[in-house]
């Protein structure tokens, strides 16, 4: 019979001070309601998204309550108690906040097409998982609605039913309603940015180890960057990096893109062609000599 943690604590050495005892019964309640959650986001078959998920939503609930305090002091605006940014310095910071974006994605992929050409297919991997992050995204911006930090109400959770008066006599604005350009005004989480930056992050650095400090350290600044900026709150770029991490992972390792283009080849042109990735024999899994 498996001893019981919980009482195990509260018998362990009774000549300690009573708090501190306390604290031991606690650690255990604790551990005994975390474990099977651990484990479960553990599982070989789910580690790569059920993780980043897991402490994405802790660091959500975490931050949510002092959203508005951070944001207000770290805004570059100018005001008294936020950090005074401009001129080249915010040009820069605008420019950098847009790695994982369009055009930045469109010329690390040439790059890497026309320098590393046994690498080209797993570019599909990344659009893999651009599209999976963008989903899920663009569902949770919509079923969150979330008032972006422009609107000053940090606590504001519309949820698919609720509306917002944006503008005085214009009718009541619902999250989902992407058809009404203000509807992004209500899509503050999560930080889409931020999960396309990590999205990049995870790519790059499955496919030249070596990068990996410049690439983390360019999500990093995204994610600042998108707090600095006014765009959104620490929370909602938490929340970006939970899905940028869980879509990254889980299509990179597993080589989404190229497995749906293997796929599909079978299926319309070669039954009998050969599968193009094996997650044993691919180069991204082993340590890259040459990056």
């Amino acid at each position: 019979m498996t001893p019981d943690p919980i009482r195990i604590a509260s018998d362990y050495n009774r000549g300690l001070p009573l708090p501190v005892r306390l604290v031991h019964v606690a650690t255990a309640v604790l551990s005994a309601a975390v474990a099977p959650v651990l484990r479960w986001t553990g599982a070989a078959g789910r580690r790569d998204w059920a993780r980043p998920l897991l402490w994405g939503i802790v660091a959500v609930v975490a931050l949510v309550p002092f959203d508005a305090r951070i944001a207000s002091f770290v805004t570059a605006d100018g005001t008294r108690g936020s950090i005074p940014i401009g001129g080249d310095v915010r040009r820069e910071l605008e420019a950098l906040q847009q790695f994982g974006q369009g055009a930045s994605i469109l010329l690390i992929a040439a790059a890497v097409w026309l320098l590393d050409p046994p690498r080209r297919r797993r570019l599909l991997d990344w659009l893999a998982a651009i599209v999976v992050a963008g989903v899920a995204c663009v569902a949770a911006k919509a079923l969150l609605g979330r008032t972006r930090p422009s609107l000053e109400e940090a606590g504001m959770f519309l949820g698919p039913l609720g509306a917002y008066p944006i503008e005085p006599g214009e009718p009541l604005l619902r999250s989902w309603q992407v058809w009404r350009g203000e509807a992004s005004r209500l899509w503050s989480m999560p930080s889409s940015h931020t999960a396309y930056a990590v999205v990049a992050a995870v790519f790059l650095s499955a496919m030249y180890p070596r990068l990996r400090p410049l690439v983390w350290a360019l999500a990093c600044i995204v994610g600042l960057a998108r707090i600095t900026l006014g765009a959104h709150y620490p929370a909602d770029v938490a929340a970006g990096w939970a899905v940028g991490l869980a879509a990254g992972r889980t299509a990179v390792r597993r080589g989404w893109g190229v497995r749906a283009i293997d796929w599909a080849w079978r299926k319309a042109v070669d039954p009998d062609a050969v599968p193009a990735w094996r997650p044993e024999t691919d180069g991204a899994a082993r340590s890259d000599r040459r990056s």
